[in-house]
């Protein structure tokens, strides 16, 4: 039903996150985050003033992610389009995600350093989605060669980002089972 209502609707605005992962070396990875907001019609800003239509946020963000444990390295970000001068200030705070381990809790972490009333909360928002781009990206590099099968679900080392992250990874998930039957896990 939706998709009939949208047919024949003009966009009003869009938000387009295109994430990308890189080699760098064995162990490390760049991730490269692009977030893009767009207006496609003429608003009228709370103040008053007339906004034509146009591109609102445009922010890149480059992440060096290195393993064991997975983290930060380093990180660069820019403010390539904002709507007031003053959000360039708030790129200060990228700086404190240096040395972050990727592990759980870490979109609260992000939160705290780069959004609320001392961040912006498009670039928080950005970097929040880069944190399934930097565990898929890290995993497809680590997996780029053969390796062999873990004898048992303790030498397993990504099952802190897999185990429970789905419907697929559950306890009795599809996954699991297969882990199961590679004689990774125990049956039960």
């Amino acid at each position: 039903m939706l998709n009939k209502i949208i047919e024949n609707k003009s966009k009003i605005h869009t938000r387009d996150i295109k994430l990308a992962t890189y080699p760098f070396s064995e162990s490390s990875v760049i991730v490269h985050g692009i977030l893009k907001d767009q207006r496609y019609i003429r608003v009228f800003d709370v103040t008053g003033d007339v906004l034509e239509p146009g591109i609102i946020h445009h922010m890149d963000v480059k992440m060096m992610i290195r393993s064991d444990p997975l983290m930060i390295e380093d990180v660069q970000a820019a403010m390539l389009h904002v709507p007031l001068s003053q959000c360039h200030t708030t790129l200060d705070n990228v700086e404190k995600l240096k040395g972050l381990e990727i592990k759980s809790g870490f979109t609260g972490i992000v939160r705290r350093l780069t959004g609320g009333k001392t961040g912006c909360t498009h670039l928080c928002n950005l970097i929040i989605a880069m944190a399934q781009e930097i565990v898929q990206g890290w995993l497809t590099q680590k997996r780029r060669n053969i390796a062999p099968v873990p004898k048992d679900i303790d030498s397993f080392a990504e099952k802190k980002f897999l185990i429970d992250s789905c419907r697929m990874w559950t306890e009795n998930g599809p996954k699991m089972k297969s882990l199961e039957q590679a004689g990774i896990l125990p049956g039960v």
